[in-house]
């Protein structure tokens, strides 16, 4: 007689993540949303992490970001960014940087593990029209049971917008582009850029450190950012990887971004996109029926007037035509 003894096997639960645009194409100036869900056996998980990192066509990072599904997760993360602050080159208190200067942000990062961990802490600028411009990544050996303060340097543009920023610390276990998963949400400051060194009050990047993050429910995430008006044609990258409970998951996807004043998308800009579309679309259907198309408005001041057919015409048309 044979006598076999089952043994009850577990498949481990299938970690998914999804990552898309609104829009499969953009013109500067426009807003990109990002979004997406992250399931376990297509439940929905309310307490993940969802890194993401973009890359232009170039290959440069644009930014990185870490959204939550929901709610923060309940556990204690391997590390952790307690704070970021904006500050000066030896990590005293400053919250303004004047155009053409450096910014330095101090992360205040926790390693509660036993063990020492590796993790890629990264900054990312952006304007207070939510336009990114800037970023800066460190890897380093965090010790274990030990709370370190890494300073960071970025430059603030010779043209860059005046008034609030705000900068966005994050720890990874690697790149995203790399399969690196989020260790921990993000933490947010805001700082100011002036045309000179001017100076607020110490503890402004201390009242206003925050935890940025959209809550979502039903694990979904998004993040949206805005195009500048100097972004390149071509294709842009989208990184997005989580790890919950052991498992990780890595996912991307694409969007492009047209060449600006190339409204039919035929990659130049000639006749047919000045006065067939520009003037006898965008700028007619404005002033006759009051739609608004926002890849038309060159100014960015919410009309379709003079001064975009202005703009368009001597900045895009003329420009590209004769240089």
């Amino acid at each position: 007689m044979i006598w076999y003894n089952g043994v009850s096997v577990h498949a481990s639960p299938a970690l998914t993540l999804t990552v898309t645009t609104d829009k499969p194409e953009y013109y500067p100036n426009e807003n990109v949303t990002i979004y997406g869900n992250l399931t376990v056996d297509e439940t929905p998980v309310t307490d993940g992490l969802v890194a993401i990192q973009v890359k232009n066509p170039s290959g440069q990072t644009l930014m990185f970001r870490t959204e939550i599904t929901g709610t923060p997760p309940s556990i204690t993360p391997y590390v952790a960014v307690r704070s970021i602050i904006p500050c000066n080159s030896t990590g005293g208190p400053k919250d303004s940087f004047g155009r053409g200067t450096l910014a330095f942000f101090k992360l205040i990062v926790t390693n509660y593990d036993i063990d020492p961990r590796r993790a890629l802490m990264a900054v990312s600028t952006f304007y207070s029209d939510n336009v990114p411009f800037c970023y800066s990544s460190f890897e380093c050996e965090l010790v274990e049971k030990t709370t370190t303060s890494i300073i960071f340097c970025l430059p603030i543009p010779q043209d860059a917008t005046l008034g609030n920023s705000t900068a966005y610390g994050n720890a990874y276990s690697d790149l995203p582009e790399n399969g690196g998963w989020p260790y921990c949400t993000e933490k947010s400051t805001t700082f100011l850029i002036t045309s000179e060194g001017f100076s607020l009050s110490p503890t402004m990047s201390e009242q206003t450190n925050q935890l940025a993050t959209t809550l979502q429910l039903e694990g979904n995430y998004n993040t949206t950012f805005k195009l500048s008006w100097e972004t390149g044609a071509g294709d842009y990258a989208i990184y997005a990887t989580s790890r919950y409970y052991g498992e990780e998951i890595f996912t991307n996807t694409t969007f492009s971004v047209k060449l600006q004043g190339d409204f039919d998308g035929d990659g130049d800009v000639d006749f047919t996109d000045l006065f067939v579309t520009m003037i006898g679309t965008y700028y007619y259907n404005y002033w006759n029926e009051g739609t608004y198309d926002p890849k038309a408005d060159f100014d960015g001041d919410g009309d379709i007037d003079f001064t975009d057919l202005f703009i368009y015409m001597i900045g895009t048309y003329y420009y590209n035509y004769w240089l």
